[in-house]
């Protein structure tokens, strides 16, 4: 019993060695036959960031603030242009008397001391109040006046670039003489106001340029001393009582010139003021559109001036240049006025705008005697000498000047 009891202690120890051994055993074996553990790949490690005591946050870049581009500032383009005008032309017996001593006939005097000013103008003009004829024999003074062609020799070589033929002595030797005179300058360097020989030349008004600025020129007269065009030839002369072909013109002239340009032949003859009529047609043709204004028939000087019309817009008015050449025998006939005009268009970036920046008027006086010319002075180019002498009106310098100031004025109009 005591053996088979150690025997069987024997049997369960030696059982439970091998249990033992066999775990033992299967554990080792696990460990050694288990895969190893995945290694993670390695990452690039960021460069190590610099630490600053804090301060103010980082700025945040941001695009550079862009000012508005502003496209570069253009110099101005700035033209001038100086224009000159005297009044009528008035072709009395004694003044054509004064040529025809010569063969051919010759008036260069009547000009001589105020050619200068005439030719240095860029545009000079010239109100030529009676017309031309072909014949010496149909010469003829007041009151239906035929010129001898020569005047208009005179008056082109003095340096007048723009004649005014519309007055109430364009049809004295009637509508062929109107006609002629057109033929008399078509071979000339000139431009010719007032007058056509054809309804298509009268439909559209005459444009000048010079050193680069448009002017847009008409030229009406108020009447015909009560003579009449022929009914189927109305568009021969232009007159004031056609107020729609006036309008339309200026509309015309507003839409294609830089600056519109009226001589009008109008007024109340040798009255030193101007007339409720011409005032009125100032008015009208300013409000238009019209720039400048210069008129005449009067015979004798008138004020000027920077005229706004009711509407707002504003012209330089010159209300009558009185005579340039005549034989009337009253002073303020004797006397007369060069209208000086400095024009300017000022361009920018593509925009024109065109202004009247300066005028003046200039005393001229027609002097004659029995030892002199006939001709006409600058008043400050003028003795006292001659002034004693004038045939037409004794007189003084002095006395001159002191009508010449209470007509138009002591102070230059701004």
């Amino acid at each position: 019993m005591k053996r088979s009891a150690r025997r069987a202690r024997s049997v369960l120890f030696g059982l439970t060695c091998l249990v033992v051994l066999a775990g033992t055993g299967f554990c080792a074996w696990q460990l050694l036959t288990r895969p190893a553990p995945v290694q993670a790949a390695a990452v690039p490690s960021a460069p190590p960031i610099e630490t600053q005591a804090p301060t103010q946050p980082p700025e945040t870049t941001q695009p550079p603030e862009t000012e508005t581009t502003q496209p570069p500032e253009t110099e101005p383009q700035i033209q001038t242009l100086e224009l000159v005008a005297v009044g009528d032309n008035l072709i009395h017996n004694l003044v054509f008397r004064s040529g025809w001593g010569t063969d051919p006939w010759n008036y260069d005097h009547l000009y001589q001391y105020v050619k200068d000013d005439i030719s240095a103008a860029d545009l000079a003009v010239i109100d030529q109040e009676t017309i031309f004829v072909k014949d010496h024999a149909n010469v003829s003074h007041y009151p239906l006046f035929g010129t001898p062609r020569e005047i208009g020799d005179a008056v082109y070589k003095a340096g007048f670039d723009v004649i005014l033929h519309a007055n109430n002595h364009v049809l004295d030797k009637g509508i062929e003489n109107v006609y002629d005179a057109i033929d008399y300058w078509s071979d000339k360097d000139v431009t010719v106001l007032g007058i056509h020989n054809s309804a298509e030349d009268a439909r559209v008004p005459k444009i000048v340029e010079k050193n680069g600025i448009r002017l847009g020129m008409l030229n009406y007269t108020y009447s015909f001393n009560g003579l009449s065009l022929p009914s189927d030839q109305q568009y021969a002369v232009d007159v004031l009582t056609n107020r729609d072909k006036l309008m339309a013109d200026i509309a015309y002239l507003e839409a294609h010139a830089d600056m519109t340009v009226a001589f009008l032949h109008m007024g109340a003859e040798y009255s030193v003021t101007p007339s409720e009529e011409a005032r009125r047609t100032v008015e009208d043709v300013v409000a238009a559109g019209a720039d400048l204004l210069i008129c005449g028939h009067p015979h004798v000087l008138e004020p000027y001036e920077r005229y706004t019309a009711q509407n707002g817009n504003e012209a330089v008015v010159y209300y009558s240049l009185g005579n340039f050449v005549s034989a009337q025998t009253e002073l303020d006939r004797l006397l007369g006025g060069m209208a000086k005009v400095t024009i300017q268009k000022t361009t920018t970036d593509g925009q024109s705008v065109t202004a009247v920046t300066d005028f003046d008027l200039i005393p001229l006086v027609t002097h004659t005697a029995t030892d002199t010319s006939y001709a006409v002075y600058k008043l400050e180019d003028y003795t006292d000498e001659l002034a004693a002498r004038n045939l037409l009106v004794p007189t003084s310098t002095q006395r001159l000047w002191d009508r010449f100031h209470e007509i138009v004025g002591d102070e230059k109009p701004s």
